[in-house]
């Protein structure tokens, strides 16, 4: 550990002053405290690349033991001007979605006495009208953005625009791995697609199907993969026999169930990697098919609990996306403005909820 009484730093009167003593610290003290110049400092408190990992960590150490972090947020508290984060959510699947805003919204009255003010671009539905919402906040003064990405990296220039702006881009709920963003927060997709593979596996050794919203969601991708390796550990394994994407619209959910009963009349399973497991739960039940087929659902909302509830879903994976919202919007401030950077990935834990344990995830009201 770097001792910083060792070092002495020289008053605006020219006297030696102790680092402890002072009352603000400034990026410039910590270079003469350090002896590393003021752009390797900066780099350093503001997480920028081109700086040894040895170097940065000495920085950092300096900068904790004299308070440089807690000046910031000093900082914060007194700023005349807000901090301003964007959020860009889709209006579709409301019930997955209503509940990142609310954490998303939570997060902001929470930091209100840092001046932190929220700035909302609605989409309609996850992966369109993002580049439109995205462009318009180019031209805003803001702080930072919190996006959820309807495509794994058709918005790569976009979010690296921001970056390059000084505007960190947070991704939620899916993610666009290649951009340049902050970090992203979501459950383990990868996870997820596993937990549901095994389960499914230790249930049935038949034919089983996968309805997706879109492959081209990098959330969605990382599920059926995941699922597939789940499978492949089992003998017998499972036969996948289709996965069907339903863009996110309960109608063409019902279209693609439909007709995966139609063409798989031996089918014992479905795995719903996406919020939208309505259509499919109606359509199983007109069918008659409803307590034949093992459905593991995402997710956990009224319509979720009310069809666990029946016994048309087995089990379904919560991802909490409530939390999802607000973790997110914590990490952009503290990035901002504590000068902590998240890792790269900020993974929350999937959950699996059956009618035996629902009562600890959606108590009756």
């Amino acid at each position: 550990m770097i001792n910083v009484t060792m070092f002495k730093i020289v008053s605006v009167n020219g006297g030696d002053m102790n680092p402890k003593e002072k009352k603000s610290f400034t990026i410039q003290d910590i270079a003469k405290l350090t002896g590393f110049s003021i752009g390797t400092v900066d780099r350093a408190l503001h997480h920028r690349e081109g700086i040894k990992p040895e170097t940065r960590e000495k920085i950092l150490e300096v900068a904790e033991q004299v308070g440089y972090r807690t000046n910031r947020v000093a900082s914060a508290l007194s700023r005349k001007k807000p901090l301003v984060f964007a959020a860009v959510f889709p209006r579709e699947l409301h019930y997955f979605y209503d509940d990142v805003r609310r954490g998303f919204q939570d997060a902001i009255e929470r930091l209100k006495d840092f001046r932190v003010a929220p700035l909302y671009k609605d989409i309609e539905t996850l992966g369109s009208g993002e580049e439109e919402a995205l462009s318009s906040l180019l031209s805003q003064e803001i702080s930072g953005v919190v996006f959820a990405p309807g495509h794994s990296h058709r918005f790569n220039h976009l979010i690296n625009n921001f970056t390059q702006r000084g505007i960190p881009v947070v991704a939620v709920s899916t993610d666009a791995p290649e951009s340049k963003r902050l970090t992203t927060v979501c459950v383990n997709p990868r996870k997820n697609g596993e937990l549901a593979g095994e389960l499914m596996a230790n249930w049935v050794k038949g034919e089983v199907a996968i309805l997706i919203g879109s492959q081209e969601i990098d959330d969605h991708y990382q599920k059926t993969i995941g699922f597939q390796e789940a499978l492949a550990q089992f003998q017998p394994s499972p036969q996948l026999v289709a996965i069907l994407e339903s863009q996110e619209s309960e109608n063409r959910a019902e279209e693609n169930t439909r007709k995966l009963l139609k063409n798989h009349p031996e089918l014992s399973g479905i795995y719903i990697a996406t919020a939208n497991s309505v259509g499919v739960c109606r359509t199983l039940e007109e069918s008659g098919r409803a307590q034949e087929i093992k459905v593991i659902a995402t997710d956990l909302f009224p319509e979720v609990v009310h069809y666990l509830k029946k016994g048309v879903i087995n089990a379904t994976i919560f991802q909490n996306p409530y939390r999802q919202g607000f973790e997110a919007t914590m990490s952009l401030f503290q990035f901002l403005v504590e000068g902590i950077a998240p890792p790269a990935y900020l993974y929350l834990e999937p959950v699996i909820v059956m009618r035996s344990n629902l009562e600890f995830y959606f108590p009756a009201h």
